[in-house]
């Protein structure tokens, strides 16, 4: 599969190679790769990562790899996009996904109180 997004600005490759091991996606800047099968609930997280790339001037792929912070934070805003599109009861799921996937040194506790902080009237 390969679409072309208007908002944002991006394109999206279905594809079994250059997604790292272990995510189901990836988005290096303006490109959207995911494994097939993907949900709707993660293309809108790898969409909010475009958003991202766009807003920060291009710099959002080295403030991610350089800083534990902007990591962290761009991480919550895309999970808690997931997490609107996503089934009831994944808030833990993806909190523990969060929580182990990215050298954020939090707990899941803290992850789960990221994503549903000023969530619970909209969930």
């Amino acid at each position: 599969m390969l679409r072309y997004c208007r908002s944002p600005l991006c394109l999206v490759v279905e594809t079994r190679w250059l997604i790292p091991r272990g995510f189901d996606g990836f988005t290096p800047g303006p490109l959207i790769l995911l494994r097939p099968g993907a949900s709707q609930a993660l293309i809108e997280h790898e969409k909010v990562h475009v958003r991202q790339f766009w807003r920060s001037w291009g710099l959002m792929g080295v403030l991610y790899l350089a800083s534990r912070r902007w990591r962290l934070r761009y991480e919550v805003e895309a999970y808690r996009e997931q997490l609107r599109h996503s089934p009831p009861g994944a808030a833990h799921g993806l909190a523990r996904v969060l929580a182990c996937k990215y050298r954020l040194r939090i707990s899941e506790a803290e992850a789960y109180r990221l994503l549903t902080q000023d969530l619970h009237g909209d969930l």
